[in-house]
């Protein structure tokens, strides 16, 4: 009788308690203004209309998650034509991911990228977080 109301008590606190499963998550900013909240199940690319753009415009990307990584570098880089690297943004202190509006312009002139697909990388991850399409 013991092992009984000892298994049911067990079963009953495991369903009481779920294990709390967490997903990363990532807001990104136009200057001060969120213009997208992103989870691992979102992809809804980004438009800007490039005339609206000024020199002092800046796109800033918070990442979180339940297991933030505190050592090396973490950042932003996007693909080139022929799937190289092309850094974006790099920093090794945990604060947000800020780069100038007309330097992601003038990236994507350089290498005459066809999209602006936007990966984040640090010491566990290295995914794709959001599209940006400037119009």
């Amino acid at each position: 009788m013991t092992l009984l109301f000892l298994t049911l008590t067990s079963l009953l606190q495991l369903h009481a308690n779920p294990k709390i499963d967490t997903i990363d998550y990532w807001h990104v900013k136009y200057n001060d203004k969120i213009i997208a909240e992103y989870t691992a199940f979102d992809k809804k690319p980004i438009v800007i209309k490039k005339q609206s753009i000024k020199d002092i415009d800046i796109l800033t990307v918070e990442y979180g998650n339940d297991t933030p990584c505190y050592e090396g570098n973490r950042g932003l880089y996007v693909l080139s034509n022929d799937k190289k690297r092309i850094a974006i943004c790099t920093v090794n202190t945990p604060q947000p991911l800020k780069v100038y509006l007309n330097y992601i312009i003038a990236t994507k002139a350089y290498y005459h990228l066809k999209n602006l697909d936007f990966y984040y990388f640090d010491c566990r991850r290295d995914d794709l977080i959001f599209r940006l399409k400037i119009e």
